[in-house]
């Protein structure tokens, strides 16, 4: 499941944000395994109607494993996906 979030989220940078740079990073904390993928594109619009299916897939797959996705903007350009998936 977190290959599949972190396959959706380059295949979304590659398609749609027109960025120069990508950073994907995998972290484990406190029973939590982290995905990160920041780019620094185009950026999304908060809260917009952006978000389209690939987005809306990989929010369904974070919470059915209890799971968070969140994709949000970052300054001063880009957008940040980041899965946050516990881990026993």
């Amino acid at each position: 499941m977190i290959y599949r979030v972190a396959q959706e989220s380059l295949t979304n940078v590659v398609h749609h944000a027109q960025a120069r740079a990508v950073e994907l990073e995998l972290d484990r904390r406190d029973g939590t395994v982290v995905l990160r993928v920041r780019d620094d594109g185009r950026g999304i619009i908060p809260g917009s109607e952006q978000r389209g299916g690939g987005v809306r897939g990989m929010t369904e797959r974070a919470m059915l494993v209890g799971g968070r996705l969140t994709c949000e903007p970052v300054s001063p350009r880009g957008t940040e996906v980041r899965l946050e998936v516990p881990v026993g």
